[in-house]
């Protein structure tokens, strides 16, 4: 242990660590580091037994603990995070409630942190273990065993995904005991790092022009191969091995050859992965603005000028020529010598979206995406670090590029709920940390949307944000005609005819449609083919084993499947409970729709595209250039067909059930039925082609509907804006989802009642919902309780108060005597209860 005096001679740093912990721990900083570590640095440190991944927060020439630990290595020659990085981090940490080095992480791209990991090794050979197994009725330990039998070695991580819902610590210390297996440590290196190829370029001696001709004349009389290699290499400089090889039909003895007569070099290169596939960049289609376009680039570009920060909320209906504002402003941007983030929702983060942008900035975009691979996504991020491209574009995670002197933030399509992380910490909303980094750095922020959130377009209207609006589409084109289909009525006009899922009105406008050789977008959302299976008899209806949800039937394999655990089995031919052998395919999922089409128009080329057609990379991209190619008449999907697609030849946008999102038991429904039948509705016409849109449900009379079919958003806001404000609902109120998850549903329960009588803010502040069972109880057998705060934003307007005792009632909870097995995760901004 140092003395005093010792540890005053010494540096130290502050490390934020990746764990659920409101704390940073402090280390000595080694002699070697002393000159180059400073915030930002990644650091690889012992915590307890293991090694992981640390930041530098802060460096500091003393402190008073003697029983501090050393820095172990630097992972990196530089810091990887900046000092306005980690000033947004404290920010994240400190409103949505999240330790921060689980924010920092967050920041970073997925794959380059190290941290050891415990494997379970099999020690004893194959027959011992089938002894045991024999000798033994430990039917977790014989499953474990089974495991190692196949793999023998397999990390506690993959063991804890295979079989949660079971009690596996105890499990692996019974066979540890009984000397079948042993635990290790060790630190895996990093997912992601820089891909290295091997290149060819001619030598020093070479490269002089009479002395390649000279040697290449040699070559040509005694050995052509080489010589053919020489004069690609002559022509085009270095090259790829591979791509000399592929270029040349020659071998890789051949250039070692030439290597070794000293004609040419190999080396190895770092080459650039990238997640879009490779083509010809087109040149941007020459735009001529409208008053509207130009006027809301006028005011954007005012505040670009003056170099202050300034939010705008871009209100333009569907086809008015948003992207265009974005691009133009971007233009401005970069002329002034500053750098663009555009955040896009996952869902229409399409080729097509991306190339409106690589086609006006050749060079000078990174994509950054949840499907690119580690790799990829790795490159990208060092390059935007690096400043070689000037403008992000991906999804919510975007927000964190590693991008100096940020000029403009652009969040399109800014009331999508994929902006807000909800299953891992921290659970931000993309959007709110833009506008914040927008302060950071004094730059112009432009939220867009044709169907802005309500909370977006009350702050416009209190002067919080500035509204421009762009109120036509671009070429005068009309806005597509809405028809509401009532089911009932359709039901009772045409007894005993197939209208369940298609109504006759439907059937009849999509027959027309594929007679003009035109094409169709419907949209169901929910995948797979019904939503349940019940028993005619007994009215058992199937649920999933590890969660309170009924599985969901897809005709592929006649599997049951649980959409949100992954739980498969197979579809049972009679009831499981009372043997009964009719059972009710229940719901519709798009599955059935595509059958039924099918079954209605067999000449039609129907394409389907729901999570289940699109897992593998590029799905997405081939099913939408093929119906962009004309390849298909329908287009059939999930909300996936909803946004950012624009095709000139689909005149007919058909939602098969506007009840799917109506009916859930939740006080945005409303909102978000009317935002995504306005988006669907807005991919019909085009150009010189009308577009028609025809709603179903059983619900007409709801107000969303009504505004949707006028695509007026101001009358559904203003229609919807005083229920908020009577019951406290946002943007009046704030609330506070709490959730309590664990295996065991007394100790769940236990936690969450102990936690709520932690809370103790005024009753004037707010009010406390709970604790109670959560609408869906049950996940990955995790048993689940809640509770709920709903607080008056005018008595606490920037949310200070209610965190406050939040973090006292966390402290309170932690200090006392904690209930083990049970989680908590608190989520500022919730949006959704469910």
């Amino acid at each position: 242990m140092l003395s005093r005096s010792t540890i005053l001679l010494n540096k130290f740093a502050e490390i934020a660590l990746p764990i659920p912990v409101f704390q940073n721990y402090t280390y000595i900083v080694p002699e070697p580091f002393q000159h180059v570590i400073c915030p930002g640095f990644r650091v690889l440190v012992p915590l307890g037994k293991r090694k992981m991944t640390g930041y530098v927060i802060e460096v500091k020439n003393e402190c008073t603990r003697t029983d501090l630990k050393d820095i172990h290595d630097l992972v990196d020659p530089e810091p990887v995070v900046s000092e306005e990085l980690i000033k947004l981090a404290h920010w994240i940490s400190d409103y949505y409630l999240c330790p921060l080095g689980e924010v920092i992480k967050a920041m970073l791209p997925g794959g380059i942190n190290l941290e050891s990991k415990t494997y379970l090794q099999l020690i004893k050979p194959e027959t011992e273990v089938r002894l045991y197994i024999n000798a033994r009725r430990a039917p977790r330990q014989e499953k474990i065993l089974l495991l190692l039998l196949k793999q023998n070695r397999i990390s506690m991580s993959q063991l804890r995904k295979k079989f949660y819902g079971s009690n596996l610590s105890t499990a692996v210390m019974q066979l540890k005991k009984a000397g079948l297996v042993q635990l290790e440590v060790s630190v895996p290196s990093a997912l992601a790092k820089p891909k290295l190829e091997t290149y060819i370029k001619l030598s020093p001696l070479t490269i002089n022009k009479i002395s390649f001709e000279t040697i290449h004349q040699q070559l040509t009389n005694s050995a052509l191969v080489q010589a053919n290699a020489l004069r690609v290499l002559f022509e085009k400089g270095e090259t790829s091995l591979k791509q000399l090889l592929k270029e040349t039909g020659t071998s890789s003895s051949t250039i070692n050859t030439l290597v070794k007569k000293g004609y040419v070099e190999k080396f190895r290169k770092e080459v650039f992965r990238s997640y879009f596939k490779n083509g010809s960049i087109k040149s941007p289609k020459k735009v001529i603005l409208n008053e509207y376009q130009t006027r809301a680039i006028y005011h954007i570009d005012q505040a670009i000028e003056s170099g202050n920060y300034k939010t705008f909320l871009l209100h333009g209906v569907t086809g008015s020529g948003k992207t265009q504002v974005y691009i133009e402003s971007i233009k401005k941007i970069l002329a002034t010598k500053k750098t663009a983030i555009v955040l896009v929702p996952e869902i229409s983060l399409t080729p097509q979206t991306v190339s409106r942008f690589t086609s006006n900035f050749p060079g000078q975009v990174a994509v950054l995406h949840s499907r690119m691979s580690p790799g990829e996504r790795y490159d990208s991020w060092r390059k935007l670090k690096q400043g070689k491209f000037k403008i992000a574009i991906g999804p919510r995670s975007a927000i964190f590029a590693p991008m100096d002197n940020i000029g403009l933030i652009v969040v399109d399509e800014e009331h999508e709920a994929s902006y807000k992380q909800y299953d891992n910490q921290p659970l931000y909303h993309a959007r709110d940390v833009a506008v914040y980094r927008g302060t950071l750095n004094e730059s112009v922020v432009v939220l867009g949307s044709a169907t802005p959130s309500l909370e977006s377009y009350h702050n416009s209207k209190v002067q919080k944000y500035h509204l421009l609006e762009l109120p036509t589409r671009i070429d005068e084109i009309p806005m597509p005609e809405v028809s509401i289909i009532d089911m009932l009525k359709q039901r009772k006009r045409y007894p005993g005819q197939d209208v369940s899922i298609l109504s006759k009105d439907l059937q009849l406008k999509i027959k027309e449609k594929l007679e003009l050789g035109q094409q169709i977008i419907l949209l169901q959302n929910r995948r797979g083919f019904s939503t349940h299976i019940k028993c005619k008899d007994c009215g058992f209806i199937e649920k999933c084993e590890h969660c309170e949800i009924t599985l969901t039937y897809h005709a592929k394999g006649s599997l049951l499947k649980c959409h949100y655990c992954g739980f498969t089995k197979r579809a049972p031919d009679k009831c499981p409970e009372c043997s009964g052998s009719e059972i009710l395919f229940r719901g519709i999922g798009t599955q059935k729709v595509e059958k039924n089409l099918y079954q209605l128009f067999p000449e039609a080329r129907v394409v389907r595209m729901d999570l289940d057609t699109t897992s593998r990379k590029w799905a997405h991209h081939t099913i939408l250039n093929d119906f962009g190619a004309g390849k298909y008449d329908i287009l059939l999907g999930t909300q996936m067909v909803a946004k950012g697609l624009d095709f000139q030849n689909v005149t007919l946008v058909g939602v098969i059930s506007a009840d799917t999102s109506l009916l859930l038991p939740d006080f945005r429904s409303t909102e978000r039925t009317f935002q995504l039948l306005t988006q669907v509705a807005g991919r019909a016409g085009r150009k010189n082609l009308l577009g028609e849109v025809y709603i179903q449900t059983y619900s007409s009379d709801n107000p969303g509907l009504k505004f949707a079919k006028q695509h007026d958003f101001k009358s559904f806001f203003f229609d919807e804006i005083p229920m908020r404000k009577d019951l406290t609902y946002p943007p009046f109120g704030r609330l506070v989802y709490i959730l309590f998850k664990g295996e065991e549903e007394k100790k769940v329960e236990k936690a969450a009642n102990l936690f709520s009588s932690n809370i103790q803010f005024p009753n004037e502040l707010g009010n406390i919902f709970g604790p109670e069972a959560s609408p869906l109880s049950k996940i990955k057998d995790k048993h689940r309780y809640q509770i709920i705060l709903k607080i008056d934003k005018s008595k606490d307007p920037a949310g200070n108060i209610v965190r406050y005792y939040l973090k006292e009632a966390l402290s309170k909870y932690k200090s006392g005597k904690q209930i083990r097995g049970v989680k908590i995760t608190i989520d500022i901004d919730p949006i959704s209860l469910l």
